[in-house]
């Protein structure tokens, strides 16, 4: 039997999937010229797939002349020369894509001021080439203690804040601090990326099914876990906030043997009532407050923070008496002069008004548009991305393939889960505009219009 090893958390289509890995295998001989694929019914039956993705994946194979179809047979494997080049695909389409709705996708230019403040902290000094603070530069620990106070009233001192490289390797720290054997347990839809972490690291985890309106307190009934990672701010990727009564039910469901990780997911994108963190509201009890700057600085800057209650300091401090943040004093460095010179502050005021208006200007063309009646538009109110819900009588794996293949990019919520979860519902559709201008939020929203209400 052929096999397709189908990664449905990598936000790539199954069908680019399926259609990469069977060309690898026809270069490398493990499918041998002149035979025969398995038909798409018994291919999608064995793979647990949908027949329309292993068509699609033969009718590729085909265009690229890996394999000849012969009509009322089947797929037969063309004899060709070995290549490891497999053909570049982006997402579910041999043609490149012209408006990129990346969920991803954010406003990469870079304001003169943190350009001077990256000249000024690269000088060379006898202090970058000492051994940096082992929990973080103490100065870059006060400027996040300072900047979590003025943008979220969050009281910590300085010596509370652990710096690290990433979010996932603070996790996989504190994870130790609480307790090896303890559940892991997060929200599915997930953060793909936390998720796959802490199943590589071991970790034990527990989904909890949200619907697209978030978590409740009847959902947690039930749910078993020590610890709950959430994104009160902006959900990734339902992108729903939370309101203060779900926030109040996770309060009630951790009570005092429970641990929350709070990230800050686009906490400083919220365009209409903001809330209050929930460290802020357990009076720095039981909540882990975690965060980074890829949204608010860059997506490559590697330096992440996160902020323990006091009474975990001392665990902390056994467990990890060697710990080293592994940040360069460079990048330590820069983060500290653009929060001290109050540029991160103008440059988030900045992204808010940008993405604000790309939001309205995208709402705005979906709206205008005569197919826009029959799309529903979901959870808006923060950051550079929204869900759509056509109402339209036609496969979500069509909906998106035929996007794709005319040019316009999007995702689906239904990569993102960890586990089937009958309160997602078909065919929620992840649009982002952070990366796209002004002119092609337009355009692109009225050409993916056109295309649905075409079928």
């Amino acid at each position: 039997m052929i096999y397709i090893n189908f990664d449905k958390s990598s936000g790539e289509p199954l069908y680019i999937q399926a259609f990469t890995q069977l060309a690898d295998k026809i270069n490398h001989g493990e499918i041998e010229p002149g035979s025969k694929l398995p038909s798409q019914r018994q291919m999608a039956r064995d793979m647990s797939v949908s027949v329309n993705t292993i068509t699609n994946a033969y009718n590729m194979l085909a265009q690229y002349g890996y394999v000849s179809a012969a009509e009322r047979s089947g797929y037969y494997v063309k004899s060709a020369e070995k290549t490891d080049d497999v053909p570049d695909r982006l997402w579910r389409s041999n043609v490149p894509y012209v408006y990129n709705f990346s969920r991803n996708g954010t406003d990469l230019s870079i304001p003169s001021a943190f350009r001077r403040a990256y000249r000024q902290t690269a000088r060379l000094d006898e202090n970058k080439f000492t051994y940096p603070d082992y929990n973080g530069d103490y100065d870059l620990r006060k400027q996040i203690s300072y900047m979590l106070n003025k943008t979220q009233g969050i009281k910590a001192s300085p010596v509370q804040i652990i710096i690290g490289t990433d979010i996932t390797r603070l996790l996989d720290c504190l994870m130790r601090v609480i307790g090896g054997d303890s559940v892991f347990g997060l929200e599915n839809p997930a953060y793909n990326k936390i998720a796959q972490f802490m199943n590589l690291g071991a970790h034990r985890v527990n989904y909890l099914n949200i619907p697209e309106s978030g978590i409740s307190a009847e959902a947690l009934k039930s749910f078993d876990a020590d610890v709950l990672f959430l994104m009160p701010f902006h959900h990734y990727p339902l992108y729903y906030k939370m309101s203060y009564e779900q926030k109040r039910a996770v309060l009630d469901w951790a009570g005092d043997e429970r641990y929350i990780i709070e990230y800050n997911y686009d906490m400083d994108y919220v365009y209409s009532n903001p809330s209050e963190p929930l460290f802020s509201v357990t009076e720095n009890k039981n909540v882990i407050f975690a965060g980074d700057f890829t949204r608010t600085v860059s997506p490559s800057l590697s330096a992440a923070y996160m902020v323990l209650p006091e009474f975990m300091l001392a665990k902390w401090k056994r467990v990890f008496y060697t710990y080293h943040s592994c940040v360069g004093k460079q990048e330590q460095a820069f983060i500290t002069e653009i929060i001290r010179d109050g540029s991160y502050y103008s440059n988030i005021n900045r992204l808010r008004r940008i993405y604000k208006k790309k939001r309205d200007l995208l709402i705005g063309a979906i709206t205008r548009h005569p197919f826009g009646k029959n799309i529903e538009i979901l959870n808006a109110e923060c950051g550079s991305t929204l869900l759509l819900r056509p109402r339209i009588d036609a496969d979500e794996e069509f909906l998106i393939d035929i996007a794709h293949q005319n040019g316009v990019k999007l995702s689906f919520i239904k990569n993102a889960l960890e586990k089937p979860n009958p309160m997602i519902s078909d065919k929620l559709f992840i649009l982002g505009f952070g990366e796209l201008s002004d002119e092609d939020i337009v355009l692109g929203a009225n050409k993916l219009l056109d295309i649905w209400s075409s079928i």
